[in-house]
């Protein structure tokens, strides 16, 4: 692909981020994700709270939770009956507005469970932008046909299993609405990667149903925004068909320059939704010696499986708190 034929970036508003209109079919949905990680701390996370107004009568799903490099964790995978609760003014919630991600100019993540508090705020490196090209087939068509995606400072606090810990790190969200199809999804990567407000990147590998594979990326260098011409992503798999230990994404630009990100995984979060299942590696990533937050999400199922995951080497299938005493080292 020249750099004449890739599409230049959508921006969107701040009205973007509160809540759309839907369509009124059954697998309309939208979801909200913040990723983060303090590497000082030695906390980072993921949270997704999805809507599905006309699915089952309504739903609100939240996955995703808080790991430690020690080895205490915080899982939640968990779908309840959409409340007035889940619906704040000015974002979502879910189980009950247990877990919120909130938007009245700075993004807002809370979290009231037994076992974990989270109050953390986000300030954007740069403008909200949706790096997918309307010809990515069915990533668009079917799974996030609108989207935007932007990385971040995190601060603010997290009490895991009674301990508190001020929190200064790095973050990636994102927010998606539409029809979504998930069992159009075959397996996917995707490496958002944030080193701070000069350098920001991430890539999304998409292998759909149809047999498509498409890959898409995207660099922002002090603010401004270059989608890739190309992206690779290869990871590191454990026995178990799911466990990523390490990956390496790399980007190539319209001029030709490549970069190449070492990610390396920490704790995992196992999620399943829809029959769909993906991991979320919280951890580091390096780019020529500098060191970032990055997160490691893939979905591995290229046969279309519909089973349970029963064995994850790399985190948990359990839901809640678990202290480092009792978690198997990665």
């Amino acid at each position: 692909m020249t750099e004449q034929q890739i599409p230049e970036v959508v921006e969107h508003d701040d009205r973007s981020e509160l809540a759309h209109d839907s369509d009124g079919t059954t697998w309309w949905q939208e979801s909200v994700v913040v990723a983060w990680h303090d590497d000082a701390a030695g906390l980072g996370g993921i949270v997704r709270i999805g809507h599905e107004p006309h699915f089952e009568g309504g739903i609100a799903v939240v996955t995703g939770g808080v790991v430690t490099d020690e080895g205490t964790s915080f899982r939640r995978n968990a779908a309840a009956p959409l409340t007035d609760a889940d619906r704040p003014e000015l974002g979502f919630g879910g189980l009950g507005g247990a877990w919120r991600i909130e938007y009245d100019g700075r993004a807002r993540l809370r979290a009231q469970e037994d076992g974990l508090e989270v109050d953390l705020v986000v300030e954007d490196f740069y403008p909200r932008v949706d790096f997918f090209p309307k010809s990515a087939g069915s990533l668009v068509d079917e799974f996030a046909s609108n989207h935007f995606e932007t990385s971040g400072r995190i601060t603010g606090t997290v009490v895991l299993d009674g301990r508190e810990h001020a929190i200064d790190g790095l973050c990636h969200r994102d927010h998606s609405w539409g029809v979504r199809r998930w069992e159009t999804i075959l397996n996917h990567r995707w490496t958002p990667v944030v080193f701070g407000p000069d350098l920001s990147l991430g890539t999304i590998v998409w292998h759909a149903v149809d047999g498509s594979l498409g890959g898409y990326g995207y660099v922002v260098r002090d603010g401004v925004v270059t989608r890739t011409s190309d992206v690779h992503v290869g990871v590191r798999i454990e026995a178990d068909g799911i466990t990523s230990r390490a990956g390496t994404a790399t980007l190539v630009l319209p001029d030709g320059e490549r970069l190449f990100v070492d990610l390396r995984a920490g704790q995992g979060l196992l999620n399943e939704h829809h029959d769909v299942a993906w991991i979320d590696a919280i951890g580091r990533a390096e780019l020529d010696g500098r060191v970032g937050f990055g997160d490691l999400e893939i979905s591995t199922n290229p046969r279309a499986g519909r089973g349970p995951i029963t064995t994850y080497l790399g985190g948990r299938t359990d839901e809640g708190l678990r202290r480092a005493s009792s978690t198997t080292a990665a």
